[in-house]
């Protein structure tokens, strides 16, 4: 695994660094660290890297550094077109309040142009135990299991499958009673239920401790929802991120939506439709 770990001059950078180093020790990966910034590295940001360096090296784990001299979020979408890094990591990126109005966070800007699974790391956690892993209406796409399952079994963390239920579309009687009757949904032959019950299998074929929660009503509520009560230490989300659709700019999604209030590590896996 080849793990791009990126850094810029202020301190929401920190935390995806130290969770990053973390994942890379863990995963035995490949680090490229990314020193992002308008001017020439300052002489903090440059030990910062320097020292996570020479850890990884100690520990035989290859780190190369590159520097970029743009803005970070420029810099990482250049990074990223020139090697196809099997995970980004990255932390929340400033940006001015009226720019932020006009052409949405940053992040969102990296989400649309960068088709690498990304990791928003906000917040550092402790450790990675509990993870949940959200899905869209209709499949877990086998690279967001592949991935997830590799981060699960390095840090021998549970996994627990988030399916949503739009209230329009609720016709099952059981999930009218209780959220979580999910083995009457496994047993339906309809795609959520047989998705369902792939992405669980999947998941335990790779020695994953492996649960599923249920849930109905508004999607972006009830992931919220449970990731509150979850308490879970990591959350993946799948998005199609189309970058052309105009209602990008306008209506942010559930995925950018998680990023900016989980307030913890959010893993994006992009996959096509």
């Amino acid at each position: 695994m080849h793990i791009l770990l990126c850094a810029d001059e202020t301190p929401l950078s920190r935390p995806a660094l130290t969770l990053g180093e973390r994942l890379a020790l863990a995963l035995r990966a490949e680090v490229t660290l990314l020193l992002a910034s308008p001017y020439s590295p300052s002489p903090t940001l440059t030990t910062v890297a320097t020292d996570i360096s020479a850890r990884l090296g100690a520990l035989k784990l290859p780190c190369t550094m590159r520097t970029r001299t743009d803005i970070p979020r420029r810099a990482i979408i250049a990074q990223a077109e020139t090697v196809a890094y099997d995970l980004i990591v990255m932390g929340l990126l400033e940006r001015g309040r009226i720019r932020r109005w006009l052409r949405g966070s940053s992040v969102r800007r990296v989400l649309q142009n960068v088709a690498a699974p990304i990791l928003i790391v906000p917040s550092d956690r402790p450790a990675l135990k509990r993870i949940l892993l959200c899905s869209s209406d209709l499949w877990y796409p086998s690279e967001m299991i592949h991935l997830v399952g590799q981060i699960a079994q390095a840090t021998q963390a549970e996994v627990t499958l988030l399916y949503v239920i739009p209230q329009p579309t609720l016709h099952y009687p059981a999930l009218k009673e209780v959220e979580d009757a999910w083995g009457a949904l496994l047993q339906t032959d309809t795609p959520q239920g047989r998705n369902l019950k792939a992405g669980r299998d999947a998941l335990r074929a790779l020695g994953v401790e492996t649960w599923i929660s249920l849930r109905h009503g508004i999607v972006r509520e009830q992931i919220m929802t449970e990731i509150r009560e979850g308490e879970y230490d990591l959350v993946a989300l799948g998005s199609t991120y189309a970058a052309q659709s105009m209602r990008r700019f306008y209506v942010p999604s559930i995925t950018e939506l998680v990023v900016e209030q989980a307030h913890r590590p959010v893993l994006v896996v992009r996959h096509r439709d």
